[in-house]
């Protein structure tokens, strides 16, 4: 008797582009954002009682050089809130379509929102450096962008198979 293996015909999987891998990750990252803001909302009314940041706002309006109104700084910031997650969130779904992806994946894009993040703030003279904040603010932070990327990075895998 031969140990002779059949093999089934495959057809290979459609593979989408990079372009739409990143519009998929957008929409993962809008949902980040979405899935972080509660997490900080949730934050600041049980445990820490601290106030809105309105640095993404002003971040966002030294980027485009405007002088704006200061009633309109919550809709700057949540400009920005949302478009620099969306923004992280494409770069996730590329991860996911060359294959970097699950809780790993997730971890090292912590780590790649925080630096856009922090980049940008001290970049336009918004923020201070974390290293430089108390470290309850440190830890914060840290785990709030680790709900938008494991959120983000979830619905990304999953969306790009």
């Amino acid at each position: 008797m031969s140990s002779r293996r059949t093999t089934l015909p495959t057809r290979p999987l459609p593979r989408i582009s990079a372009g739409t891998a990143f519009l998929y990750g957008c929409t993962a990252g809008v949902i980040g954002v979405f899935a972080m803001t509660a997490s900080e909302k949730t934050e600041q009314s049980l445990i820490t009682n601290r106030a809105n940041s309105y640095v993404p706002g002003w971040t966002l309006v030294r980027l485009l050089g405007i002088d704006p109104s200061p009633d309109s700084m919550w809709n700057w910031n949540m400009a920005m809130h949302y478009g620099q997650g969306a923004i992280a969130g494409g770069i996730r779904g590329v991860m996911a379509l060359y294959g970097v992806r699950g809780p790993f994946a997730d971890f090292m894009f912590t780590g790649l929102r925080l630096a856009i993040d922090q980049t940008l703030e001290n970049w336009t003279g918004v923020g201070a450096l974390p290293w430089t904040w108390p470290v309850a603010e440190q830890i914060v932070d840290v785990l709030h962008k680790s709900v938008f990327a494991f959120v983000t990075g979830y619905i990304a895998d999953m969306w790009i198979q």
